[in-house]
C-alpha cells in the first residue's frame, strides 16, 4: 500500500469512528459533564444513581390542565406562560416524589433522556394528578405542539459549580 492510500484509509477509519463514538454518546450519555449556563459559567453534572423509567408528557400552565391557579406550581414556582418552555421545568407523578415515598423532591434537578428533542437538564417543580403513576409531565408555553414518549429515563444529578 502506498503511503497515500495509507493516509486516506486511516482517514477514513478516523472519521467512522468519531461518528461512531458521536451517535453512542448522544444515545447514552451527555456529551460532557461541562457546560454552560446562559452566563457563560461551566459547571459539572453529577450522576445520583437515582433514576426512574416514566411514560413523557407536556403540559401547559392553564386551569383546565392543572388547578385553579394554574401559574403556581406545586413547588412554588411562578411560570412566565409566555416562557413557559424556557424554563425547562416538569412535573413528576406522586409515586416519584419524597412527599408520597419517592425519591425525587421539589428542586431537584434530573438529566431527561430517551426523549428526542426534550432531553437535557430539568428542574422538579410540580406534582402531577394522583391518577398518573411513573409519569412525567414537561412544562410548555401554550401552542407548543403535543408530544408523548413511552420510556423515557431520568436521573436525578447534582450540579456542581453553577
Amino acid at each position: 500500500m502506498r503511503p497515500m492510500e495509507k493516509v486516506v484509509y486511516g482517514t477514513i477509519i478516523l472519521f467512522l469512528l468519531i461518528i461512531l463514538k458521536v451517535c453512542w454518546v448522544e444515545m447514552n450519555e451527555p456529551l460532557h459533564d461541562y457546560q454552560e449556563f446562559g452566563n457563560k459559567k461551566a459547571y459539572t453534572i453529577q450522576h445520583t444513581g437515582i433514576k426512574a423509567k416514566v411514560v413523557t408528557t407536556m403540559y401547559n400552565a392553564v386551569e383546565d390542565q392543572c388547578d385553579s391557579d394554574p401559574l403556581v406550581t406545586a413547588g412554588n414556582y411562578k411560570i412566565n406562560p409566555k416562557k413557559a418552555s424556557k424554563h425547562k421545568w416538569v412535573a413528576l407523578s406522586r409515586n416519584l416524589l419524597k412527599r408520597w415515598g419517592g425519591e425525587f423532591d421539589y428542586g431537584d434537578k434530573v438529566m431527561i433522556k430517551r426523549a428526542g428533542h426534550k432531553n437535557g437538564l430539568y428542574t422538579v417543580v410540580d406534582t402531577m394528578n394522583e391518577r398518573f403513576e411513573n409519569y412525567m409531565d414537561i412544562l410548555e408555553t401554550s401552542g407548543t405542539k403535543w408530544y408523548k414518549f413511552k420510556s423515557t429515563e431520568i436521573e436525578k444529578v447534582i450540579i456542581i459549580g453553577a
